[in-house]
């Protein structure tokens, strides 16, 4: 028994030795190829079994060794390769010795050749663990006592007394030792090798990469830092700080982000001007992250610096293109389209037939042309940041409404019906309704695309899940191929290039759709089945309104007497009671509306030539009153005479969207000037054409513009910033229509010259950020909006008794 163990013990020894000297060698054969290094695995593992079993002691004819664990650990961790170089010479030498012992021999090594391979298969998926090289070693050990069952009978008794047990042990521990030996000589490797592509890779990184300490000194730096802040080389920035290269500004700066970045414990990223080594001034994009210790303790920042000069040039030149093709692309489009649409309309007389198909079919594609455009910029405002987003809570209902109206000429000749289902009646939501109404008009656009000729699109407005709103747009066409599903979002993509010829499109659509959608805090998605069709949901979260009481009917202060009636919107009685009186004496009968409730029941109900209005009115706003007169489809065009103590401040707060404002009358009431605006109302009945300044330098434009609006109002056009100088100061126009790309400057300059009782809206090329809402009425951008949704907007603005005939001559 102690001989035994004195022969397995100095194996292990020489098992140690051998893996120890392979260790000190290995590192040599990372150049070579896997195939390579694992062959050479298999011939040291085969040369350590056969000395194991050269020195091994032999009882009774059967060789007790430790060759297991090699070619085991050949098969474990060289794979094919080494197993079969290591098995095939043991098998050699072990046939070699002889004895009666040999066919087990034989038999345990390749028993042990099986187990090893084993166990490479099943840790080759995975990363391997030490649990892995402690279960190899168990059934290694284990798979020693399947060996005894071609042992002779006569042989088992003693064979087993005398070294089973040890056997089992060192096996298990010899197997163990190589294991980790090599595990830990494969790790340290690969560290090796991803130390030297990292190294590479940072050494060779045309970017800025360094570390530094909590203190802001340099600990590790890659060449292109020391050449930026201009060092001799790596070794001269480390134990360095930013107050050895740069000026202290520009030091304390670098510093104050450094900081930022320590003590927030989060990743920051800056665009900032730099200068560079070669003299020239350019932007780097800079990033400083934390650095952490093994404990997560932070101990430093990590910056990254990258050259964006080339990137910011290129923005700017791209930002410079979008501006001149907005302008320059706009224009003559709008002022195509806007012709094409009039003659089509018929403005300049019947055509013949195949003139008219001509015209249809010139207009149709410039529609196309348009909707191309406003496509692709709409995509570059999205993806640059810049696109604006004005949330307010309102219905969603009616720019669905808007949007089904806006739509329901689109490819008319297919002859598709567009029904609106609401199962969420008067529902709301916190939406930008331009924004929504983008997001619908692109689902119709496309739900009508891929219909049937004379099929239905369907959008259904209905409640999902909790506290959410589901729009739904469900048409009947083929529906969205498997393959296309993945990237029906994507930019440009079309689930058949050839349907781009066929129902034209630019692919933008959904992808500008969802990209409005997620700024939106909704959601997006889709169903589908090819042959029966597609449905688009939009979702998002409801708001509930808190409705206030109702008010009480309206009481009515005096009975019709067949005069002209004006309402007196007054909550001081005895105001209300002088104005009343001098109304009677100018041969005017009255109401009295002492509260915004009150007014606009009354508005309702009865007929009015005029309202005198308090700005404050109840404690309430008379100002807000008067805006929800003018969006009112009842009495919206009435006259208005202020009559306040905050009459000149009113009238700076209104600005320019005070049209229909006859005059501003301050407390007490002057009756001289009530008279004088009484006679203005009863003139005005028949006054002459309201006066339009278009302000714009394109002739088409102009042109398109003058037939849309009609022969009901008077225009009068000017080029250029000097001709519409010259026209103000000759006249008092009613309404401005403005441009902002003028020859001689920005018609914004106009602002500053316009009464405040003049209107204004913008009609330009620009895309303007609503920021001009206090002085503009409306901003409208060309091939967005055409001449006549101008024109449109012109006569709901000028609506007013001294205005009516001319309007009614218009439609």
């Amino acid at each position: 028994m102690t001989d035994i163990w004195h022969s397995l013990l100095a194996n292990l020894a020489l098992v140690s030795i051998l893996v120890v000297a392979w260790d000190l060698v290995a590192d040599f054969t990372g150049r070579l190829s896997r195939r390579m290094q694992s062959l050479l695995l298999g011939m040291v593992m085969c040369v350590g079994a056969i000395i194991s079993m050269a020195t091994a002691l032999s009882v009774s004819g059967f060789v007790v060794d430790l060759r297991a664990a090699f070619i085991a650990a050949a098969a474990f961790f060289g794979g094919w390769p080494a197993m079969l170089i290591a098995t095939v010479g043991s098998i050699v030498y072990r046939v070699h010795l002889g004895g009666q012992g040999a066919g087990a021999g034989v038999m345990g090594i390749l028993i042990t050749a099986i187990v090893g391979i084993a166990w490479h298969h099943i840790v080759a998926a995975r990363s391997r663990t030490m649990y892995d090289i402690f279960g190899l070693g168990v059934t290694v050990a284990l798979a020693g006592l399947i060996t005894l069952l071609v042992i002779p009978a006569q042989a088992v008794t003693g064979l087993v007394q005398q070294s089973t047990f040890p056997s089992l042990v060192f096996r298990f521990l010899s197997t163990i030792i190589i294991g980790v030996l090599l595990d830990r000589q494969q790790r340290r490797r690969e560290l090796l090798m991803s130390n030297m592509t990292y190294r590479a890779m940072v050494r060779e990184l045309p970017d800025c990469l360094n570390i530094k300490d909590v203190d802001g000194r340099f600990i590790a730096a890659n060449p292109a830092t020391a050449e930026m802040v201009r060092a001799a080389s790596v070794d001269d920035l480390i134990g360095k700080t930013d107050f050895d290269f740069y000026p202290r500004e520009v030091a304390e700066r670098f510093r104050q982000d450094e900081m930022g970045a320590l003590e927030a414990g989060q990743t920051l990223r800056i665009d900032q001007p730099a200068l560079f080594p070669d003299g020239r001034q350019g932007w780097l994009y800079t990033l400083k992250a934390p650095f952490r210790d093994e404990a997560g303790k932070i101990v430093g920042v990590i910056t990254y610096n990258r050259d964006i000069t080339e990137q910011k040039r290129t923005a700017q030149l791209k930002n410079d293109f979008i501006s001149t093709v907005s302008h320059e692309l706009r224009t003559p489009l709008t002022s195509i389209r806007g012709s094409l649409g009039l003659i089509a309309a018929g403005v300049a007389g019947e055509l013949p037939p195949k003139a008219a198909n001509l015209v249809n079919i010139a207009h149709t594609n410039s529609e196309r042309l348009v909707l191309l455009i406003n496509d692709i910029l709409d995509m570059e405002k999205i993806e640059s940041g810049v696109i604006t987003f004005k949330i307010k809570q309102m219905p969603v209902r009616q720019v669905l409404e808007q949007a089904i109206a806006a739509s329901s000429n689109y490819m008319a000749d297919s002859r598709i019906r567009i029904v609106l289902i609401d199962d969420a009646p008067r529902a709301e939501a916190n939406i930008d309704p331009d924004r929504l109404h983008q997001v619908m008009a692109n689902l119709l656009s496309n739900a009508i695309k891929f219909s049937h000729a004379d099929g239905t699109v369907t959008v259904k407005f209905q409640r999902h899940d909790h506290d959410m709103l589901r729009i739904s747009v469900m048409d009947q066409g083929a529906g969205i191929p498997e393959a296309f599903r993945g990237r029906i979002f994507g930019k440009f993509e079309q689930a058949d290039a050839s349907s781009t010829r066929k129902i034209g499109g630019t692919g933008l659509g959904l992808s500008i759709v969802k990209a409005i959608t997620e700024k939106l805090g909704a959601a997006v998605s889709f169903e589908t089945e090819e042959g029966k069709g597609t449905s688009f949901h939009v979702d998002l979260a409801e708001v509930r309104r808190h409705h206030p009481r109702p008010y009480p009917p309206p009481h009515l202060t005096r009975k019709p007497d067949g005069r002209l009636r004006v309402l007196i919107c007054e909550d001081e009685t005895d105001v209300a009671a002088v104005i009343a009186a001098l109304l009677d004496a100018e041969g005017f009968s009255s109401d009295v509306a002492p509260d915004i409730a009150t007014a606009k029941a009354l508005l309702r109900s009865r007929e009015y030539v005029a309202l005198t209005l308090d700005i404050k009115l109840a404690g309430e706003s008379g100002i807000k009153l008067f805006h929800d007169i003018r969006a009112s489809p009842v009495n919206s065009d009435i006259s208005v005479i202020v009559i306040s103590a905050v009459a000149d401040e009113a009238r700076r707060s209104l600005n320019g969207s005070a049209v229909g404002i006859v005059d501003w009358l301050e407390k007490p009431v002057d009756s001289k000037r009530l008279h004088a605006a009484l006679a203005k109302i009863l003139a005005g009945r028949t006054e002459q054409r309201p006066k339009i300044l278009h302000v714009e330098d394109d002739e088409g434009v102009l042109a398109v513009m003058s037939e849309g609006l009609g022969s009901g109002v008077s225009i009068t056009s000017a080029k250029t910033l000097k001709d519409a100088r010259e026209a103000i100061a000759r006249h008092l126009f009613d309404l401005v229509i403005l441009d902002i790309a003028l020859p001689d400057g920005s018609g914004l300059d106009l602002l500053a010259d316009l009464p405040l009782e003049t209107g204004v809206i913008v009609f330009s090329a620009a895309e303007l950020d609503q920021k001009l809402g206090d002085r503009v009425q409306a901003i409208m951008t060309k091939t967005r909006a055409s001449e006549i949704d101008v024109a449109k907007l012109v006569r709901s603005m000028l609506v007013s008794p001294r205005t009516q005939p001319a309007a009614h001559a218009k439609e």
